[in-house]
């Protein structure tokens, strides 16, 4: 039998803790394991790259073959990798969760699936352009999309942000990089079973942030090309604003009755070709303010961009990823239910109910009891 579906066999006979959790972050309704969950290899990469975070077990696709554009030689350490962001990471919610520091060579993580529509979305993680929440807000969030049918590649983008560099954007490396990596998973789409009109990005806090670049700064390549993969659209086909940061300027809230406006990274520049977007906020979000996605949905309604999904939650601050660090259950940490409806809204998801459901299923949201 295929390896992965032998270890969803072992992981299926030491009980429901060993599984993907998807309805589990939805109250305990029903757990997807990995056996019959298709996966596939990334082809053999070149002899230099490294093996990763990646599943199944394959190589980190560097964006960059001949080094990142625009950077110093030796101007940061090496990167390096800590166990400080709190405890409840990994597949059975168990290990300490990762930080990775000082990122200068850059890549994506694929957790390719293939039992979906072809769609692949591509994660940003947050750390204030300063780090990376690497377990919390990306390889669990890659384990997530997989249990609901869709490829995944973590974004690990250069931090800490750069100088600014005449003639770019701020935070400009960040921005070269997502735009990279959906160049790449687009041309190589085909090629690894995915479909080239299906391709999407969600970031988190920063990563949120850099999700409204990517969504409004696509039309321009803000470097050389460096090969086929930049011929690709790095238009996100949607975009899933996770407690975004820094979408107002200076990151705060005009006072009550002043007039709003988004930061200048955006400002004037959200248009009706705007990808089909879904925001994810807690409304006692001291790092993002709440107003700033607000203001972004109106935005992209009044330019008559595809209607938007947003939701806000009452608690759970910033940073929540899928609870994993929580004690205690919150409303917000519904949200991968509400992320899947979305995507199978829009068709990037199977599985949208075919009938209108009775009472006890829209309670249970179709899900089924493992008891």
């Amino acid at each position: 039998p295929h390896p992965l579906k032998k270890m969803g066999r072992m992981m299926g006979s030491l009980g429901a803790a060993a599984v993907v959790v998807l309805c589990g972050f939805l109250g305990g309704a029903v757990a997807r394991s990995m056996d019959g969950v298709d996966q596939i290899h990334i082809p053999a990469a070149p002899p230099t790259a490294i093996v990763c975070d990646s599943e199944p077990t394959a190589a980190c696709i560097t964006l960059w073959p001949n080094g990142a554009p625009n950077e110093t030689a030796g101007q940061f350490p090496p990167e390096r990798r800590t166990p400080d962001d709190g405890q409840g990471c990994g597949p059975l919610q168990s290990i300490p969760c990762d930080h990775v520091l000082s990122v200068s060579n850059p890549t994506i993580t694929p957790f390719i699936v293939t039992n979906g529509t072809g769609a692949s979305v591509v994660i940003a993680p947050g750390g204030g352009y300063h780090d990376l929440s690497w377990g919390k807000e990306g390889l669990d969030v890659a384990r997530m999309y997989n249990s609901i049918g869709v490829s995944a590649f973590v974004l690990k983008y250069r931090v800490p942000a750069r100088p600014d560099v005449p003639g770019l954007p701020h935070w400009w490396a960040p921005l070269q990089d997502a735009q990279r990596a959906i160049g790449i998973v687009r041309s190589k789409a085909t090629e690894w079973g995915l479909n080239a009109s299906m391709v999407g990005f969600t970031g988190f806090s920063a990563g949120g942030h850099l999700t409204a670049h990517i969504s409004t700064a696509w039309e321009t390549r803000y470097y050389a090309r460096v090969d086929a993969s930049d011929d690709a659209s790095c238009k996100p086909d949607f975009s899933v604003f996770m407690y975004p940061w820094f979408i107002l300027p200076n990151n705060k809230p005009a006072p009550w009755g002043a007039n709003y406006s988004l930061s200048e990274d955006f400002a004037g520049k959200v248009g009706a070709d705007h990808p089909v977007s879904l925001f994810i906020q807690n409304q006692d979000d001291g790092t993002a303010p709440p107003q700033g996605s607000l203001l972004y949905n109106a935005e992209l309604l009044a330019v008559k961009a595809t209607t938007p999904t947003i939701h806000l939650y009452n608690k759970g601050g910033h940073g929540f990823g899928l609870c994993q660090t929580m004690d205690s259950w919150l409303e917000v940490c519904d949200w991968p239910k509400v992320a899947q409806r979305f995507l199978q809204d829009h068709g990037f998801a199977k599985g949208w109910p075919s009938t209108k459901p009775a009472p006890k299923q829209m309670l249970t949201q179709n899900c089924n009891s493992l008891d």
